[in-house]
């Protein structure tokens, strides 16, 4: 242990015990035994700071060689991803942008506003990855105009949760197949009930053969009378006051994702 007291900084060295150790590949995820051990490497993370002191714990980890991949390093699991934090830390920052923005977040950290984005994303990665999805019976679709550069996105959302599930580039009617293509599978088609979607011809169209394929029954339901059930349901009280922090993590999702669209796309011709 390392302890700098007048830049108030904790430096820790952990190390682990060689019986009884259980390794796993990063790539298949296969068990292999210390005895497959090819190489061992120190790895230094930020942690949760202790008291006033900003603590970094340098850890022991290992190259091992697995039978399926070769060699490969080893999966931690309170080292998810490539970046100097650890798993708790990222966790900590994820929760404190629910309640305010990157800057603040970065200052009160020490950190960086575009690195509070980056670790935000992964923190949000982490969470839908884990967290159940509510499924997709009544779906709202409509476009964002972005200006003359970004012109427009296409947003699909789940009118039950008001989650956004999807974007996409330009509003056309290639890009709403693309989404019942790529995002849902037949059975997930299938329980579609209802679809909110304005005058545009192009979505309307997408979703109407979608509809004959798959169900006879599906109805549009008009989009000024949708939009009023969902303002009086958050007057209400109803979906985001109960889930507040998904509410937070839904809407930061839907940054994310509108940021990482605005790029134009080189393939599109101007």
């Amino acid at each position: 242990m390392e302890i700098d007291e007048q830049g108030k900084k904790l430096k820790l060295w952990v190390r682990r015990k060689k019986a009884g150790l259980k390794l796993i590949c990063s790539r298949c995820g296969q068990h292999v035994p210390a005895a497959r051990i090819h190489e061992v490497c120190e790895r230094e993370v930020r942690d949760l700071p202790c008291f006033e002191y900003t603590t970094t714990v340098v850890v022991e980890t290992y190259r091992v060689k697995c039978p399926r991949c070769g060699i490969r390093a080893e999966r931690v699991a309170q080292l998810p991803s490539k970046a100097p934090y650890s798993k708790r830390f990222e966790e900590a920052v994820g929760q404190a942008c629910e309640s305010a923005a990157a800057r603040q977040v970065g200052r009160r950290m020490g950190l960086a506003a575009s690195t509070v984005r980056a670790i935000d994303l992964r923190y949000l990665e982490r969470w839908d990855a884990r967290r159940r999805q509510t499924p997709l019976r009544q779906m709202g679709v409509d476009e964002i105009y972005r200006g003359k550069k970004g012109k427009f996105l296409t947003v699909v959302c789940n009118l039950a949760t008001g989650e956004p599930l999807w974007f996409g580039r330009e509003r056309k009617k290639e890009t709403l197949d693309d989404f019942f293509r790529s995002q849902l599978v037949s059975r997930q088609r299938k329980r579609i009930e209802a679809a909110c979607v304005d005058m545009w011809e192009p979505f309307r169209t997408s979703i109407l053969q979608m509809g004959a394929a798959v169900q006879d029954h599906l109805r549009q339901v008009p989009h000024h009378a949708a939009r009023q059930r969902c303002h009086r349901r958050s007057a209400e009280g109803g979906v985001f006051p109960a889930r507040a922090q998904e509410a937070g993590a839904h809407q930061r999702e839907e940054m994310v994702a509108a940021e990482s669209l605005e790029e134009p796309d080189p393939a599109t011709p101007r």
